[in-house]
């Protein structure tokens, strides 16, 4: 089916769903769970009868048991739309091998999931926008149109992630599952960049990619470096206090990330492309309570 995925990793999968932190709108009933109760298909609990209720609901056992007339409960398997965005900025690639490739792997892993549960899953690539859009899919028939499209994309751009909230989720999208994949090696703050996405309520979840160069760069000596996004150079005498300072710098970076997540009640999730994919990943969605 895929070069990203292999098939035994992809029958761990089956059986897998996400789970949301807090309800959201949907339309069609799938086989996503979303904490919402109606009088779908999961029994959750009773309430008392009240006139113009749908009589078909009612327990009678219990009316005859109790002489009381009751309704029975059910937690809807809602149809939640979820969206993957994938940073494929030049700073994804380059020198820095690997990045965009893990992503591309994460992606392939939530587009797996989402389609198998009958969910409507979006794949959004982004730089500086919106490059390429692989609009709302549902069924695991539609895996193939999602490899494929995950398998095309190319390192482009420099990244802007409030311009590309704006402009994809700035159109009345529904509320959903939204999962922004990237570095997060940004010129402005996460709070401005993620202003337009906490406006629009939707539940996050962050997948950030480390390559180990980035964390304990091999420079020595004279070097002349070069922003893999504006290509700006930089030379630079590196010494052992410099890197020293700049490992300390890029851990504090990391840090604040996750805080900056943590704080708005998102997830989150370091992803390194030193570790072995397929053996890390369900254990780190596991943890950050993804699965049910």
């Amino acid at each position: 089916m895929s070069t990203l995925l292999s098939k035994e990793f992809l029958r761990r999968l089956d059986g897998i769903s996400l789970l949301l932190r807090r309800p959201v709108a949907g339309h069609l009933r799938g086989q996503h769970r979303s904490r919402r109760t109606g009088l779908g298909m999961i029994f959750a609990d009773y309430r008392p009868y009240s006139t113009g209720d749908d009589i078909r609901n009612l327990d009678w056992a219990t009316y005859m048991r109790l002489d009381r007339l009751v309704l029975r409960m059910f937690e809807e398997e809602a149809d939640t739309p979820i969206y993957i965005l994938i940073d494929n900025s030049s700073s994804m690639g380059g020198e820095v091998s690997g990045k965009l490739e893990m992503a591309k792997k994460f992606a392939a892993v939530l587009a797996y999931i989402g389609l198998l549960n009958h969910d409507r899953v979006s794949l959004i690539s982004f730089s500086d926008g919106v490059v390429k859009e692989m609009p709302g899919r549902r069924g695991k028939n539609q895996m193939w149109r999602a490899m494929h499209f995950l398998e095309s994309l190319k390192n482009e751009g420099q990244t802007n992630l409030a311009n590309t909230f704006r402009r994809f989720f700035g159109i009345g999208r529904t509320r959903g599952l939204v999962f922004v994949i990237s570095d997060f090696l940004l010129e402005e703050t996460l709070e401005d960049s993620f202003r337009p996405l906490i406006q629009y309520g939707h539940d996050v979840f962050a997948g950030h990619i480390i390559a180990p160069e980035e964390e304990n760069p091999s420079l020595d000596g004279q070097v002349v470096l070069i922003d893999s996004e504006s290509r700006e150079a930089l030379s630079a005498q590196v010494t052992e206090t410099m890197l020293a300072t700049y490992r300390t710098e890029f851990n504090k970076y990391r840090a604040n990330t996750e805080q900056f997540f943590k704080r708005a009640g998102w997830s989150y999730v370091p992803l390194r492309t030193d570790v072995d994919f397929e053996a890390s990943v369900l254990t780190a969605l596991k943890k950050e309570g993804m699965f049910r």
